[in-house]
């Protein structure tokens, strides 16, 4: 392997095709000393560059393009003298991959730096890093490694799990807790009031929310989504789980360990989540319902009832997928199902005059 080199302000990374095998586990066909500096898909690669191809069509493309290497199945077989790196598993060998050739974000150093504000009180572990124009409220906890980047905001009483990262803009609000190793992205917002109100003689009475957020360890949170602070109690995120950018949870909302909420989803107050349950773009879920372990919600799903442990379902309002599928396919069929229909309606009609006229001409 050859170290990263600077080409103008790019950091340029670059290691040989048996250099990238022993780092991700696979082995070489071809030229061993094949030079690979950079990671593209089949349809972009250039000079240079790894790509995966784990099904024959990819695995076709791959041979026939620009790239360097290609990371492939274990009984792949090279063509065009391409050099394949061959594994039982390419796709897991492909996000490790990706791993060795990003380049992080430079992240601020450890200490305090210029503007940002840490008040009485604040616990801070070791090598914790907060970037230009932080706040860090009273009482507040950032466990070792912490890194906060600039305008960072963080509440009184929060406490922040080791190895913990939150990018400029998130805020946190008062007495919340984040667990360890924890990634919040560019504007999350946790621990804001739920939406509660009662009509009142004066107009809408706001619902004070005394309760807290929780969010467990190894969970990421993507950029612009929030998770409101529970009525009382605390709204919970479980450990591992993965909520993409632009979701928002509500109030006493239980998410159990290693789910997946993907963007522009919603999910209503106090529902619970079990673990490993997916949720796909646009799905929202209505308040007080129970979605159980392995569920699988597809796009744009409405939840309006209970689901079954391991159930997929789909449409508005969510139900079986295979009946959903079958209600969509029916769908297409509506224009010629009504044609057909009117066709019917008019033969009737004849059908009923004739028996009219016949009924008329027996009785006189």
């Amino acid at each position: 392997m050859q170290p990263g080199f600077k080409s103008g302000e790019r950091v340029v990374m670059q290691i040989t095709a048996a250099g990238l095998a022993a780092e991700i586990g696979g082995s070489v066909e071809g030229n061993a000393d094949t030079l690979i500096t950079g990671v593209a898909s089949v349809d972009e690669a250039k000079p240079g560059d790894v790509v995966l191809a784990d099904a024959d069509k990819y695995f076709a493309k791959a041979v026939n393009s620009d790239a360097a290497c290609i990371i492939a199945r274990s009984d792949a077989v090279s063509a065009n003298g391409k050099c394949l790196i061959k594994t039982d598993d390419p796709a897991g060998a492909f996000v490790k991959t990706l791993a060795f050739f990003q380049i992080e974000e430079e992240r601020p150093k450890a200490g305090i730096a210029s503007g940002a504000v840490v008040e009485e009180g604040v616990s801070l572990g070791k090598d914790v890093a907060i970037g230009a124009n932080c706040f860090v409220g009273r009482g507040s906890s950032l466990g070792d490694g912490c890194v906060l980047f600039p305008n960072v905001c963080v509440g009184d009483g929060v406490i922040i799990g080791k190895g913990s990262i939150l990018y400029p803009g998130v805020t946190i609000y008062s007495r919340c807790e984040i667990g360890s190793r924890v990634r919040l992205h560019s504007g999350v917002v946790i621990g804001a009031d739920g939406f509660g109100y009662r009509p009142s003689r004066t107009g809408l009475e706001k619902f004070p929310h005394i309760g807290i957020v929780k969010v467990g360890d190894d969970v990421e949170i993507g950029a612009n989504s929030a998770v409101d602070r529970a009525k009382t109690g605390a709204t919970v995120i479980g450990n591992g789980t993965k909520i993409d950018n632009l979701v928002h949870i509500a109030h006493n909302v239980k998410i159990g360990s290693h789910c997946v909420i993907v963007a522009l989803s919603g999910i209503a107050g106090s529902v619970e989540i079990g673990n490993g349950v997916t949720m796909a773009a646009q799905t929202g879920v209505v308040d007080h319902v129970h979605i159980a372990d392995g569920a699988t919600v597809a796009a744009r799903a409405g939840v309006i009832g209970n689901i079954e442990k391991g159930a997929v379902v789909s449409g508005f309002p969510a139900r079986d997928h295979r009946s959903e599928i079958r209600v969509q396919a029916a769908r297409q069929h509506l224009p010629e199902i009504l044609t057909r229909l009117r066709e019917l309606e008019k033969e009737v009609a004849e059908l009923k005059s004739i028996d009219d006229r016949c009924s008329n001409t027996s009785k006189t």
